[in-house]
């Protein structure tokens, strides 16, 4: 194959071939043709040709099947349909189905090399953006690992520097010292947090998780994430609970990455609650779907703002949070970590009342569910917190 572009005319019509590889090879492309679908698909995979010109119309395997064919393994080739006056309509459906335009027939080369150059821009523009997006990738990838090790590295080992201070392992301090310290010491601590949800942001928007789904049981999650944070609501005074379901169903997930889900929206509700306040997770397992509910007595959210709440470093403005310490990135983890589980998340909440969060994902069915055993099946079997 050479550097010029490749076209594959596949049609059932000798004179249209001929037509077809006589114009275009003059005007300086490579042409192959294919008498028909089998023979076009076979061309495809063999040298994978930048423009298919596909008759709709012919014996066996018709064009709209080819061209479903080809969407699959070839997702940047760019397909012209030929068409005769007749089947329009057919030809309006090829490009909802993917191809880039249609030639009726009969078509005179000016009208033929028009098309096919237009074409040829368009797949070198999705050329050139899949290597923009690749470039941007890699960009990002190169970030994620500046941030992870040449920054919170060095952070992290002043932080237990000042562990040690502050906690007088290396000695008396004075009072001054000691505040001056402290302020420091939290200070650190948020810009650590900070990094550490962009890096989990960041390690999402990548699509890490979608290539490591297994089929898990939700409850040992749960009650991990309960155990947890459970002296984190006993020091604000919060009464946590976690419910069991109402049977057992699995689904397919990154137990991990569902773990910083819940963890957010459990250590929100008690980040967000009021003194003596509870909060409740529970769920229910019926006709497909997993419901996971995190429901708080805390200040709730205002009815304006809750189209925002899941915005990056977007955080509620008020009094009652403005010394609670918060990146802003939870929720935005939260909606995009179950959006890559193909699932969604949905807020109910007043002001002053409470808030509660329910997280829908899709449940394996009962031969998969039973697909082996799966990461933390021994743990399902504990007690509920």
């Amino acid at each position: 194959m050479t550097d010029r572009h490749a076209i594959l005319v596949v049609d059932d019509e000798e004179a249209i071939r001929d037509s077809c590889r006589q114009v275009l090879t003059k005007t300086g492309y490579e042409c192959h043709t294919a008498v028909d679908g089998i023979e076009g698909l076979h061309l495809c995979r063999q040298i994978e040709p930048d423009v298919l010109l596909l008759d709709l119309m012919m014996p066996g395997m018709d064009g709209l099947e080819v061209l479903s064919q080809v969407r699959k393994t070839h997702p940047h080739l760019v397909c012209v349909v030929i068409t005769g006056y007749a089947t329009i309509e057919s030809a309006v459906d090829a490009m909802k189905a993917g191809a880039f335009d249609f030639l009726p027939k009969p078509f005179t080369p000016d009208e033929l090399r028009l098309i096919v150059n237009r074409a040829i821009e368009q797949h070198d523009l999705l050329k050139e953006t899949a290597a923009l997006r690749e470039e941007k990738e890699r960009m990002k990838q190169y970030f994620i690992t500046i941030v992870a090790h040449e920054l919170r590295s060095p952070l992290l080992l002043v932080k237990q520097y000042m562990d040690l201070i502050l906690g007088k392992k290396m000695g008396k301090i004075d009072d001054t010292a000691e505040e001056m310290l402290g302020g420091a010491h939290s200070t650190l601590t948020g810009l650590l947090d900070i990094i550490a949800d962009w890096l989990k942001l960041a390690r999402t928007n990548s699509g890490d998780i979608a290539g490591s789904l297994e089929s898990i049981d939700i409850m040992p999650v749960l009650e991990k994430v309960v155990q947890d944070l459970q002296p984190f609501a006993d020091d604000r005074g919060v009464t946590l609970r976690l419910e069991r379901l109402n049977e057992r169903c699995r689904i397919s997930a990154h137990a991990e990455s569902l773990e910083v889900v819940f963890k957010n929206l459990v250590s929100n509700a008690i980040k967000y609650n009021r003194p003596s306040g509870s909060v409740i997770v529970d769920g229910l397992c019926a006709e497909g779907t997993l419901r996971i509910n995190v429901r708080d007595t805390g200040i709730g959210i205002p009815k304006d703002e809750i189209p925002f709440i899941f915005e990056d470093f977007f955080r509620v403005k008020s009094g009652k949070t403005a010394e609670i310490p918060g990146t802003g990135l939870g929720l935005s983890i939260v909606q995009k970590i179950v959006e890559s589980h193909h699932g969604s998340v949905e807020v109910d909440s007043t002001e002053g009342e409470g808030t509660a969060f329910s997280v829908f994902l899709p449940t394996l069915g009962a031969d998969e569910g039973k697909a082996g055993p799966a990461k933390g099946q021994e743990a399902a079997e504990r007690k509920p917190v």
